[in-house]
């Protein structure tokens, strides 16, 4: 973890202790919302289901991040949150809109802006093409296998990170991993439909288990 990251933690806990509870939300959008949201996007496959994940994460921190204990690094803890948050999406989405209460203007002050990605396939180049097809794959996994793949392979964090964020040791972590890439090199061998289109194009998975 970078200095400047270990900062703005830091940075963040210490406004919620003092009691600044709306620009530690500032400056904690600043440095999570965008990872927060590819996760969320990552994890549901469209802009608007992603889109509320986001704000029930962003509710839900501003409302546990003052007893935040520590125990595990900021990032470790906002991570499973949003885990969380995801894996339980759409099972809580008819309960969620009648349990929380919340300033929703002061989150539309903070929230940085938020581009809607191109989900149409044909006005995509073939790089975009290759990576909205990908997404289309790892959204046929199954839950748990989906997210410790976007956590590793698309988000970038490593086995332990991604075991620590997760709340299971680094052995199920490898395990779940090796399982998920297995299953998703299945699911692009045999090709899928799109939107009428048919097939993976250029998606292919190295030796090492790795997207390309």
């Amino acid at each position: 973890m970078s200095e400047k990251k270990i900062s703005n933690d830091l940075e963040i806990l210490r406004l919620y202790q003092e009691g600044d509870t709306e620009r530690a939300l500032k400056v904690f959008i600043d440095e999570y919302q965008t990872r927060l949201y590819s996760i969320a996007y990552q994890m549901l496959g469209n802009h608007d289901d992603a889109m509320d994940a986001l704000q029930e994460i962003l509710i839900q921190v501003y409302r546990s991040l003052p007893t935040f204990k520590g125990q595990s690094s900021l990032y470790t803890w906002v991570y499973r949150l949003s885990s969380n948050v995801c894996l339980n999406f759409r099972t809580k989405r008819s309960r969620r809109s009648q349990q929380i209460e919340f300033d929703e203007s002061l989150l539309q002050s903070v929230m940085l802006p938020v581009e809607r990605p191109n989900e149409d396939p044909d006005k995509m180049c073939e790089s975009k093409y290759k990576q909205f097809l990908v997404q289309q794959g790892i959204l046929k996994l199954p839950e748990t296998q989906r997210m410790i793949i976007v956590l590793h392979d698309i988000e970038g964090l490593s086995v332990p990170e991604s075991a620590g964020i997760l709340n299971i040791t680094v052995n199920v972590a490898k395990s779940r991993l090796h399982r998920a890439r297995e299953a998703l090199r299945k699911i692009i061998s045999k090709g899928f439909e799109v939107k009428g289109m048919e097939g993976v194009g250029m998606i292919s998975i190295d030796p090492t288990g790795r997207l390309l």
